[in-house]
């Protein structure tokens, strides 16, 4: 497996010029999908063993709308009342937009600066994504097999999970997004990999190939691109670690944003 270089102390967790904060993740193994008898398991989920064998760096966070406007000079989301807001309304083919340009202009030197020439902004994979989401963890979600509500912004609930949220302060309705970072990390760092907006991801979708246990992507070729980790609006059980959203990449949601990584070249 290649794994970086640990002698620079800071390469375990970086943020760059536009605040973007990441995580190392290092390379592993771990059971992707989801196992029969998962409450509301779909069938695109079936559990198979996955090898990643290239460290990753992953946000902490859903891009903000404030490092959209950054880069693009405009921010796209329908509920733009904080910069703290996840970006949502946009693309897979925005989001690749987003990627390419922070790939080339002046944040593109700072990251190879940072880690070298090897290295590259990229949407996450479905795989890299999943592992990070569960991060050691086989549960249905990184927090236990049920939710309560409290863990993330899972859109609408019942009653006595809002007044839970209105007493820790958090002050977000359930019919919108909520600022990043208001809910508790998942063992690993990652914020609100559960509910908030879905989050893009690199792959095409299909049925899991089983067969493509080593660093798998999804084809390219199909219609469809997959989000990952359910949204504002999405029951609590949509928001497992396992659950697949599909979406044309032409698809510009309320509910759909992204998650940037930081990826070696092949």
């Amino acid at each position: 497996m290649q794994t970086v270089d640990d002698n620079n102390v800071f390469r375990e967790k970086w943020t760059n010029v536009l605040g973007m904060s990441f995580k190392l993740v290092h390379a592993g193994s771990f059971k992707m999908g989801s196992p029969n008898g998962e409450t509301r398991r779909f069938a695109d989920e079936s559990l198979h063993s996955v090898t990643l064998t290239k460290d990753f760096y992953l946000s902490i966070f859903p891009t903000t709308q404030a490092e959209w406007r950054a880069v693009f000079g405009e921010n796209p989301s329908k509920f733009d009342y904080s910069k703290r807001a996840p970006v949502e309304s946009i693309s897979w083919f925005d989001c690749m937009g987003f990627i390419e340009k922070i790939n080339e202009e002046e944040y593109g030197l700072e990251l190879r600066n940072f880690l070298g020439t090897n290295w590259r902004y990229s949407l996450p994979t479905e795989a890299q994504w999943e592992y990070a989401c569960r991060a050691n963890t086989s549960s249905a979600y990184y927090f236990g097999q049920t939710a309560s509500g409290n863990e993330g912004n899972f859109g609408k609930t019942s009653a006595e999970i809002n007044k839970s949220k209105t007493e820790k302060g958090l002050g977000q309705s359930t019919t919108t997004t909520s600022e990043v970072g208001c809910f508790s990390p998942n063992p690993w760092g990652f914020c609100d990999m559960c509910g908030n907006v879905c989050e893009w991801t690199l792959d095409g979708y299909a049925d899991y190939d089983e067969k493509k246990s080593i660093d798998p992507v999804g084809v390219s070729l199909t219609a469809e691109r997959v989000a990952r980790g359910g949204n504002w609006r999405s029951l609590p059980e949509n928001c497992r670690s396992a659950s697949r959203f599909n979406f044309l990449p032409t698809y510009r949601g309320d509910n759909c944003g992204l998650r940037v990584a930081i990826i070696q070249k092949s």
